[in-house]
């Protein structure tokens, strides 16, 4: 992270020129061509997002400028926030994708940021991924990203996210975390009132010894796959996905349960606690079934054409979709444990959140505690198999 570069940036609305200047450097230096001719009054610089991981600008060129043929006549600066190991792993993906042609273009990049191609496209929301036909296209592109071969540990890193966040509770002094009501809301005694970071090791180390049996699942994965992180292009109408600061190797179902999950969240509330959950994505999500279809049918094609995919399937469609299914299923508590221990370290360390982190962590724990039951039965009806 280039703290000085992020302070810079910071000051668009007072500082225009000179960072129009810096800017209109990373085009004469990246991009080259047209882009060597312009002075800081030809572009024009724009912040597109902000937060704990990225800041992100969109510099373009004064129409007629540049001609789209010979250069690109913008592109996105993205500084980095987050910590080094995870901007490494986002280069390596994201230079992967680009290579590939999965994603943007990697125009180039520099301590603390880098430069990529701006794709005209809209960013989905809760209401688009609900849409059919939009999880169908999310579910058949995803064994696409899954298939890649990327040069980090092959080891699944759920559970050992989930405990570097319960290392940085603790690093806080505090200890206890007391739910409170929020937008989920479940009958259940097995809800605690309270959780220790003790208790919640615990519950990890439990749902830990389940995991084993989809070790042979194990694939490269987005591990955050929320709506904001799914783009479809304006002109084909394909979906491309962003950001990989959290990605890393998983089982196949953590990051297919991570983008179900999801579903349920709406952060489109402008007043507190800052988010809708919608709990029938958790108890009956009306796109599970046409999501898995759409993956298993993706990675039958994808066998054909390379008999050496990562992992076996059978010859029966309808029972790897079954298969699929309950493994979605079953990692929906650990997907929300994740995002719980998260909420928990990020409100103990005092940083700022668009969401109460309080209700957040309470969802998320609430999530938890209902459905690991239903993942006990999952597994002890899958342990055999």
């Amino acid at each position: 992270m280039n703290q000085e570069l992020i302070n810079f940036f910071s000051t668009l609305s007072e500082n225009s020129l000179n960072i129009r200047k810096k800017a209109l450097e990373y085009g004469r230096d990246y991009l080259g061509g047209e882009w060597k001719s312009l002075t800081e009054n030809d572009v024009d610089v724009v912040q597109m997002t902000g937060g704990q991981s990225n800041l992100l600008y969109l510099v373009t060129s004064s129409p007629g400028k540049i001609s789209y043929e010979s250069t690109p006549s913008c592109f996105l600066i993205r500084l980095h926030c987050q910590q080094e190991n995870q901007v490494f792993t986002d280069t390596v993906v994201f230079s992967i994708m680009s290579e590939r042609q999965l994603g943007p273009k990697l125009y180039g990049f520099f301590p603390g940021g880098r430069l990529e191609q701006f794709l005209p496209s809209i960013t989905l929301d809760n209401d688009t991924v609900s849409i059919p036909e939009v999880a169908k296209k999310i579910g058949a592109n995803l064994p696409k990203l899954h298939a890649i071969e990327v040069p980090i540990p092959k080891k699944p890193k759920a559970i050992l996210m989930i405990r570097e966040f319960l290392e940085e509770c603790r690093s806080t002094g505090n200890n206890v975390f007391k739910l409170v009501s929020g937008s989920v809301q479940f009958n259940d005694s097995e809800i605690p009132k309270e959780v220790t970071i003790d208790k919640l090791e615990e519950e990890v180390t439990k749902f830990e010894k389940m995991c084993s049996i989809f070790d042979e699942t194990v694939v490269f994965s987005h591990n955050d796959l929320w709506s904001a992180n799914i783009l479809q292009l304006n002109e084909t109408k394909d979906i491309v996905f962003i950001d990989f600061e959290y990605s890393s190797y998983n089982w196949r179902s953590f990051d297919l349960s991570m983008h179900l999950s999801e579903c349920a969240f709406d952060y489109r509330v402008p007043f507190p606690p800052g988010v809708h959950v919608n709990q029938i994505y958790f108890e009956n999500h009306p796109n599970i079934r046409i999501f898995c279809e759409a993956y298993i049918d993706s990675l039958y094609k994808m066998k054909k054409e390379n008999p050496n995919q990562k992992y076996p399937l059978t010859d029966n469609r309808e029972k790897e979709i079954s298969r699929l299914i309950q493994e979605c299923k079953f990692f929906l508590p650990l997907v929300n444990m994740l995002w719980a221990t998260w909420s928990i370290k990020n409100l103990w360390a005092g940083k700022q959140d668009d969401v109460d982190l309080t209700v957040a962590a309470s969802n998320r724990l609430s999530v938890f505690f209902h459905f690991k039951s239903q993942s006990e039965r999952i597994y002890n009806e899958l342990k055999n198999e």
